[in-house]
């Protein structure tokens, strides 16, 4: 994990900034991608040198004004630009991610009754907390307590049958930075691991994308209907923010459904 985060952030985040996105005029010959440390100063309306200065992480701690400036000209939305604050603030932090032991059991109970759709629950290191047996059927040896979905996605076997591989994965690491905390231990074991053994997980979590991701679609193989599209919704447990829960579903009525009901005893 890094040791200068706000520095690798404001550095990933200029480099994926082009000149002509902010008005700047691009000469022929510029070899540099993304915006120079003197261009992003210049547009965020404070010195190269300051700026400078927290790139290499000697000032960590810029004003609200300052970071709110600066995410204006690197075009941050406000989900990055909240992820920035919480990066140069340390009373801004992210609890960090619980594990089965911190969590109150009775907070997740509600899964032993709830059998109308695939339901799980994640800390925000991707760590399957809970499942109930429809989840368990649905993706076996993934939703299931004790497995990481980020190391499940970044396995050869998700990267050759996950359709959309790339948007995926981008999507998932988006969400997991936003969720924790940058220097939340269990995120830098996950991260270390990766890191050292797959060269995709490296390219995308550099790019320090930070993205709230609520619903979608992802499409499983189901015995007997070939692969089905469903639907997902994630979703707060208000007794623990720290958690959350993924619903998987499909919409009254469909084949769809008929394929994910086929999955109950």
């Amino acid at each position: 994990m890094d040791n200068n985060p706000v520095g690798e952030f404001l550095r990933a985040r200029r480099e994926t900034v082009q000149p002509e996105d902010v008005g700047l005029y691009v000469d022929a010959g510029r070899r540099v991608s993304g915006l120079r440390r003197e261009e992003v100063a210049q547009l965020a309306g404070i010195s190269s040198d300051y700026y400078l200065r927290l790139e290499q992480g000697k000032d960590a701690h810029p004003s609200d004004q300052v970071v709110n400036a600066i995410a204006k000209a690197l075009l941050l939305d406000d989900q990055a630009t909240a992820y920035l604050q919480r990066l140069v603030s340390p009373t801004a932090t992210h609890p960090f991610a619980p594990t089965l032991a911190d969590v109150d059991p009775a907070d997740l109970d509600f899964l032993t009754w709830w059998d109308h759709s695939a339901a799980y629950v994640t800390n925000g290191c991707q760590d399957v907390l809970a499942a109930n047996a429809l989840a368990g059927r649905l993706a076996p040896g993934v939703y299931e307590p004790g497995r990481n979905l980020m190391l499940a996605l970044f396995s050869d076997t998700a990267k050759a049958t996950v359709s959309d591989w790339e948007t995926v994965a981008s999507e998932m690491l988006a969400a997991t930075r936003e969720r924790t905390d940058a220097n939340d231990p269990r995120l830098h074991e996950i991260v270390g691991e990766l890191s050292l053994t797959d060269t995709d997980f490296r390219r995308i979590w550099a790019r320090h994308d930070v993205k709230t991701c609520t619903h979608g679609t992802t499409s499983y193989p189901i015995h007997g209907y070939g692969v089905v599209e469903l639907r997902w919704q994630q979703l707060s447990i208000r007794t623990d923010p720290r958690l959350a829960l993924t619903t998987t579903f499909a919409l009254p009525g469909s084949q769809e459904e008929t394929a994910l009901r086929s999955l109950l005893p």
